[in-house]
């Protein structure tokens, strides 16, 4: 075998393991991406449920403070009585 044909053969292999570990690196980056649009949903879901948990903060928070202003307004009242 000549050294041409000893480097033709030499480049092929590596060719070869090229062309093996790009096909493994766009399987494993089409895995990645998989995953990268799994958590964004994940993420916008739990988003969803904290804009939920907040309004119902506020919500009870101003309950409270209606529920606040009711007790002050029958006690104001009780003062009046007595």
């Amino acid at each position: 075998m000549s050294a041409s044909e000893t480097a033709l053969a030499q480049l092929e292999a590596c060719l070869t393991q090229v062309v093996q570990l790009l096909s493994s690196l766009q399987t494993e980056n089409g895995e990645l991406v998989e995953k990268i649009e799994k958590l964004k949903t994940d993420l916008e879901e739990a988003k969803k449920g904290n804009n939920s948990k907040d309004q119902r903060i506020e919500q009870l928070k101003d309950d409270r403070l209606k529920i606040r202003a009711g007790v002050e307004k029958i006690m104001r009242k009780m003062t009046a009585l007595e």
